[in-house]
């Protein structure tokens, strides 16, 4: 009988256990001026892994609450962020939510490595939105930067493409995705092709040194690229395609799915071009023009794929772990004697314990794996036709613990110790001493304190201590205040930044055309001084800012001439180079900005960018720099019921790319006309777009082996549509 009750009892008390388990909230979000409902809105608990995602009808509900009190947070892409107290049970939750137009509730993340409304930031961070991603439907991450960023430039060529900002080359800007570095590179420069714009969520831009949060290569500053992994509905499939000139297509299909405790997101892209010709000649070396099948842009493709799973024992606790394979490949047979082919995996994993009060601690660790081919396709140079030579074998490793705690009301600490490994192989282009293969590795410990001083003054006060296996130690501090006062924010901040040599640069020894260039242990790091004044207005209708900056860069990495030696002279070699901190550089420039909502859902604003970025030693400009820029928008939005219009127009000034090696590049302007069309029914919703971009049909038509100011083909039409079905 005894056994009898206690079984009872301790089925009741599971069966009443589990009753709380599955306590639920249920409400809906309409709009606040029409009562209309908001479809697609996020509601999440804050400190749990509970959230959903508003049907047609703008309901929804949230399952497995546990008891008490929880906050909600209620966000949409067209709407300003709400929060509320709600309990466990409760029914029929009205949420209203008013169209924020500014989108100044966007929550970010790269200023200070913890979560911020952008206008409440400390440190100026410049955000791209995936509303004006979707807007400017551009082909790429890199299009979509040049429409919407000034300071940002590309300078193509038919081996990579390679990004500047603020007058630095791509090896001083740390690009990341989701906070980890997208690491595998081909002269420094990233591929951006890896990265699939219809999952972008937003883009994250720091202008400045950022080495106290984010370790080495953040001199000129950081790209963090948000995805968009959906963990709210059940269901979430998209295919997103675009088709536009010369065979350029691009098709992504991505699935999320969520089961109880479980996710997947799984995505697959495909791009390719036919590339084209911008001139039927090439320079000679006596100045003559010669015909040639040589293009700045060959036929090219792209497959991309990743996966990543989910799985949230708790409401606090949640694990990560994903995977990704990209290729690329490009014909360039007969011009050129070989094909490019590159190949990156990566794979890691996170898992994040959520504290109360807004605290938590994440362990994470992530390795890639870049590879990089020259596929022959006639003998040449010694190589056979057939020929599969790898030209660059590297690897990257990263091991890191985090942990944010919010220490009463008015600081929020941020501490971490961080682990990179570094390995390159001998390949054939490239000898890192006696074909050897070569590792170093980087340990860091870093800690930053954000403090609310007064109710309108703010300070971050932080630092990285690093030891590097090769140059030893080095401390890098960061210092920013933000003054807040009505709608108007003034920041200031100092920061330091360093870049490590890379074993490229420490080991390598390679031969082309008789010249050889050496590496040198006795490298430093690069490091720069970094000063920012910002000041920000944003109200209902108007939003403006202006940044003033000056970025001061020693130790700088170059070719030192050597001298060469008998045997140099009796083998041909006609140049031996070795590389040395010999630079000094000095960056000041502005940035201004503003837009301007007067209503009936019209929009306006434009982005001027001044640098002066100047080599100290050569007394002349940093090799491709550009010292004005400039971006203009306008757009008009209109809803008709299931039917919303988004019409807008992008134009783009760039001044003359300085160049002391090649002839300097010419200033330019390029418009589009983009237009997208959304429909949604139910569980489905179409968005088709059209546009013309390069509207004037600009073309740098000079000789193949020019120093293009841009690659575009000229005057193209596109047409893209996205399908997305939620359940």
């Amino acid at each position: 009988m005894k056994r009898k009750l206690f079984v009872a009892a301790l089925l009741g008390a599971c069966c009443n256990g589990s009753i709380h388990a599955q306590c639920t909230i249920t409400g809906k979000v309409v709009d606040a001026e029409n009562n209309e409902p908001v479809a697609g809105a996020t509601v999440r608990l804050r400190e749990t892994n509970i959230g959903c995602t508003t049907d047609d009808r703008g309901a929804f509900t949230l399952r497995n609450v546990p008891e008490g009190n929880h906050v909600m947070r209620v966000s949409h892409l067209d709407y300003t962020p709400q929060t509320q107290t709600v309990s466990n049970n409760d029914e029929n939750v009205l949420v209203r939510m008013r169209e924020d137009v500014v989108n100044l509730n966007q929550v970010v993340v790269t200023g200070t490595g913890t979560h911020h409304r952008l206008k409440d930031s400390p440190v100026p961070v410049e955000v791209i939105t995936q509303k004006e991603l979707q807007q400017a439907n551009a082909a790429n991450i890199e299009d979509a930067l040049l429409k919407l960023v000034p300071s940002i430039s590309f300078q193509s060529t038919s081996m990579s493409n390679n990004i500047y900002m603020n007058g630095l080359s791509g090896k001083y800007v740390l690009v990341m995705v989701n906070g980890r570095k997208l690491a595998g590179d081909t002269s420094g420069n990233i591929d951006f092709s890896r990265i699939d714009p219809a999952r972008v969520k937003r883009i994250e831009i720091i202008k400045g040194a950022a080495s106290a949060l984010y370790g080495s290569d953040a001199i000129a500053g950081v790209i963090n690229i948000i995805t968009n992994e959906d963990t709210s509905d059940m269901i979430n499939v998209t295919s997103d395609t675009r088709v536009s000139s010369h065979g350029r297509i691009s098709e992504s299909v991505n699935a999320d799915v969520n089961i109880g405790k479980f996710s997947s997101h799984t995505a697959y892209r495909r791009q390719q071009s036919d590339g084209w010709k911008l001139s039927d000649y090439e320079e000679e070396d006596d100045g003559t023009l010669a015909e040639t099948d040589k293009q700045p842009v060959y036929h090219w493709f792209t497959n991309d794929f990743s996966q990543s799973f989910t799985y949230r024992p708790t409401e606090r606790l949640s694990i990560d772990v994903f995977g990704t394979y990209s290729t690329y490949e490009n014909d360039r047979a007969p011009a050129v004697a070989y094909n490019i082919k590159h190949k990156t995996y990566q794979y890691g994993g996170t898992a994040k314990y959520r504290l109360p009060h807004s605290s938590y601690l994440e362990l994470g660790a992530n390795t890639t794996n870049y590879r990089s081919f020259q596929q022959y396709t006639k003998a040449s140079g010694g190589h056979d036709e057939g020929e599969n030579m790898n030209s660059k074998d590297q690897d990257y490793t990263n091991v890191y613990l985090k942990g944010v705690f919010k220490l009463g009301n008015a600081n929020m600490l941020n501490v971490g110790l961080d682990y990179v490994g570094d390995a390159l192989k001998s390949t054939g282009t490239s000898n890192l001493g006696d074909m050897k293969d070569r590792t170093m590795y980087t340990l860091a410990f870093y800690a930053q304190d954000e403090i609310k001083i007064t109710s309108g003054l703010s300070a971050v006060a932080g630092f990285r201590y690093i030891y590097h296996e090769t140059f030893k130690s080095r401390f890098d501090p960061k210092v920013s205040l933000m003054y807040k006062w009505g709608d108007l924010n003034l920041r200031a901040s100092y920061a330091s930044a360093f870049r490590a040599p890379t074993l490229q640069q420490l080991y390598a020894i390679s031969e082309k055309s008789n010249k050889i260039t050496m590496g040198s242990l006795d490298l430093k790091a690069e490091h720069s001084n970094f000063y920012n004044l910002n000041a920000e207005y944003n109200n209902k209708y108007v939003s403006a800012s202006v940044s003033v900056y000056q970025n001061d860069i020693r130790n700088l990495i170059d070719y030192k001439e050597m001298e060469l030696t008998a045997e140099d002279h009796a083998n041909g070699i006609i140049s031996r180079k070795a590389y040395a901190n010999i630079g000094k550089a000095r960056i000041q420039g502005f940035d201004v900005g503003f837009n301007v909502r007067p209503g009936g859902g019209f929009t306006f604003g434009a982005t001027y960018n001044y640098t002066h970025a100047q080599d100290l030693i050569a007394d002349t400009p940093l090799e491709r720099s550009i010292r004005h820029a400039a971006t203009c928008n306008a757009g008009w939005s209109k809803q008709w019921g299931i039917y919303t219009l988004n019409v807008n127009v992008f134009g783009r000034y760039q001044g003359t790319r300085w160049s002391d090696t090649y002839d300097s590049s010419p200033a330019f302007q390029t418009w589009d006309l983009t237009t997208r069309h959304v429909v949604r029914l139910k569980a489905f919703t179409l968005e088709p777009g059209l546009g013309v971009e390069n509207i004037f049909n600009y073309r740098d038509d000079r000789p193949y082996n020019s120093h293009y100011a841009t690659v575009t083909p000229g005057r193209s039409f596109f047409a893209s549509l996205l399908v997305r079905f939620r359940q």
